[in-house]
């Protein structure tokens, strides 16, 4: 990846991702002995999420289009017999 041809907003997006691998790394350093994971886990539930969704944020902007289209959430209708 080459990374002086992302766009801006990829490069937010970088910045984020890189940002949260700090907050884990940083995380399990302080973790005392055998909670890592957990400690992992917390920060993966607060930065990652914050991560997610300042992508969703971008992709929305770049696209205003998808804000119309609604929710992807949506029952599935039954198999009829």
């Amino acid at each position: 990846m080459d990374l002086s041809q992302l766009t801006e907003n990829e490069r937010i997006i970088a910045e984020h991702a890189v940002l949260t691998y700090q907050a884990v790394s940083e995380a399990v350093r302080k973790a005392p002995q055998g909670q890592g994971m957990a400690a992992i886990e917390q920060v993966v539930q607060e930065k990652g999420f914050q991560t997610l969704r300042r992508m969703i944020e971008v992709s929305a902007s770049e696209n205003p289009e998808a804000q119309k289209k609604g929710s992807v959430a949506k029952r599935a209708p039954a198999a009829t017999r």
